[in-house]
């Protein structure tokens, strides 16, 4: 890490990536990064201590990598010096019998570093065609890969720190294993690289096998006691030097980029809504359309219901009049009642005839009509109070489909915040030039033989 003053190697690194970035004026960028540790030939997620025993998973899209592992997104060197300050808080450290202070893991800081050209259309943000899109996504990954090794050790007389020293020098004999093998010159023979054979050598195998600029820095003592220790660093920085590397540098689509998550995600959503608000006008106008029929049909079967009703009750009380009471009868003379029943028979024994002579039973039958008219126009009523509900439903279904609107402008703000901040952070960088991202090997005599590479690998 070294000082303010003076920095170490991945300070520098990590400005070197940030000041690119500030000379990069047509190109866009997103940094992830993440921080393991191998412990006793078991990964530890540092940014996330609960996630141990992670596993190494290979495809031909990702190549090799770690999974599940903690990844945040940075836009500022503070930002990645807080997150390795985090992950060194969560590393296995402890005391041995040489060293006060000892590293007992292996270390690996992954930046991915994801970029692409940027468009007229980076900042504006419409409907696009499938394949346009996918061609405007096209990005280049690169990873830099910072790995601190944990120096190799003697028998210790403590047996946690024996069984720590055990698997510490398996890892660092079967790295020594691979690079022999790699630096052979039997070119027609094929050779068996054991990468396998340690988790240290699995994950830096795509940069050992040659798909990576490797850089390495060996760091020895001047003291007269070191000279054996020393002899050794320098055997196996030459040993090193002698692996040949070709770096790709390919433009790939990844799925998995944030900047295509993003923008892919933004444009599923516009797609989604305006779909949704298609159905909806659609929905709406023929909801309208119902509607208007439906009232139509009910006014009419009301005005009907109403003549039906007035009609019925002019009839009952027609009928009405027919029968005989006390109160209709009662004070007036016999003859008189004899001469008015004589007229009423006169002027409605039409009526009487047509009902059988039995107005007794017109009268059910005409409140049966009128109890069934009634009972019609109380499920005309329960009609109208569904049709209200499904007003009210379409009218909720207009709320969310604004929520959607919502959202859209919600990710449209954050990507243009991410992106301020990127520039921002571009204004701030120091202005040297830029020089190629690298990895390093430091091996520390002092912890005996604690070494630390470096490597950047790109797809």
């Amino acid at each position: 890490m070294g000082t303010e003053s003076e920095p170490g190697i991945i300070p520098r690194s990590v400005d070197n990536v940030f000041q690119y970035i500030q000379q990069a004026s047509t190109k866009e960028f997103v940094l992830r990064v993440s921080y393991l540790e191998i412990y006793n030939e078991t990964i530890r997620d540092l940014l996330a201590p609960k996630n141990d025993n992670l596993k190494i998973h290979e495809d031909k899209r990702r190549g090799i990598y770690v999974s599940p592992l903690t990844e945040e997104v940075v836009t500022t060197p503070t930002d990645v010096m807080s997150i390795i300050q985090k992950g060194e808080a969560n590393r296995h450290i402890s005391t041995t019998d040489y060293n006060l202070h000892s590293s007992r893991s292996h270390t690996i800081f992954q930046m991915v570093i994801e970029s692409r050209e940027r468009t007229s259309t980076s900042t504006t943000l419409g409907p696009v065609s499938p394949r346009v899109s996918l061609r405007r996504d096209a990005m280049k990954i690169s990873q830099l890969n910072l790995i601190d090794l944990a120096g190799s050790e003697k028998a210790a007389s403590n047996s946690e720190r024996r069984k720590e020293g055990a698997y510490i020098n398996k890892s660092l004999l079967t790295l020594g294993s691979v690079i022999s093998k790699l630096t052979e010159n039997k070119r027609s023979v094929p050779i068996h690289v054991p990468f396998r054979d340690s988790k240290l050598t699995r994950i830096l195998q795509p940069a050992l096998s040659g798909q990576a600029k490797v850089v390495v820095i060996c760091t020895i003592s001047p003291t007269s006691n070191s000279i054996e220790e020393s002899g050794n660093t320098l055997k196996f920085a030459s040993r090193v030097k002698r692996i040949v590397v070709t770096a790709t540098n390919d433009e790939v689509l990844n799925e998995r980029a944030l900047l295509q998550k993003y923008r892919g995600e933004i444009s599923e959503l516009k797609t989604k809504l305006q779909a949704a608000n298609a159905v909806l006008v659609q929905e709406k106008e023929n909801t309208q359309s119902v509607l208007t029929a439906e009232r139509q049909q009910h006014e009419q079967q009301m005005r009907q219901m109403r003549l039906v009703r007035t009609a019925l009750k002019e009839r009952i009380d027609q009928l009405t009049r027919l029968i005989l009471t006390s109160s209709s009868v009662g004070s007036k003379p016999v003859e008189e009642n004899m001469a008015a029943m004589a007229i009423e028979d006169k002027t409605q024994g039409a009526e009487v005839d047509i009902q059988n002579g039995n107005p007794w039973q017109t009268i059910r039958d005409l409140r049966r009509e009128l109890a069934q008219v009634r009972s019609s126009k109380a499920s005309t009523d329960r009609m109208l109070a569904d049709s209200l509900q499904r007003i009210n439903e379409l009218e909720q279904t207009v709320e969310e489909q604004k929520g959607l609107v919502e959202r859209v402008a919600h990710l449209e703000a954050e990507l243009s915040i991410t992106r301020a901040e990127l520039q921002m952070t571009t204004v701030l960088a120091h202005e040297t030039h830029p020089s190629s991202s690298s990895s390093s090997v430091t091996r520390t005599p002092i912890e005996e033989q604690q070494k630390t590479l470096l490597h950047v690998t790109g797809r």
